[in-house]
C-alpha cells in the first residue's frame, strides 16, 4: 500500500465513521457498491483530493469507474501527480 492509498484510506475511514457506518475500509472495498460513498460523499472526497493532493477532477473523470475502491482512486491519484 503507497502512501496515496494510505491517506485515501484513512480520509474514507473517518467520514464513513462520523456517518455512524462501522466498516473497515481496505484497498479493495467497493465504495459505491456497497453504499459507502453517496453523492455529498464523493464531493467532499474529491475537495479532499484536491486539497492534499493538488488533483482536480474533471467531468469526464467522474464517467469513469475511478471512485469504486480506495485502490483506483490512489491510482488515479497516482497518474495525475507524476
Amino acid at each position: 500500500m503507497n502512501d496515496s492509498e494510505k491517506q485515501i484510506i484513512a480520509y474514507l475511514s473517518e467520514i464513513t465513521a462520523a456517518s455512524g457506518v462501522k466498516t473497515e475500509i481496505v484497498p479493495d472495498t467497493e465504495l459505491l457498491a456497497a453504499g459507502l460513498l453517496d453523492s455529498i460523499g464523493l464531493v467532499g472526497l474529491i475537495e479532499f483530493l484536491d486539497a492534499n493532493f493538488n488533483v482536480a477532477v474533471s467531468e469526464s473523470d467522474l464517467a469513469t469507474d475511478l471512485f469504486e475502491t480506495p485502490r483506483s482512486i490512489a491510482r488515479f491519484v497516482d497518474e495525475r501527480t507524476q
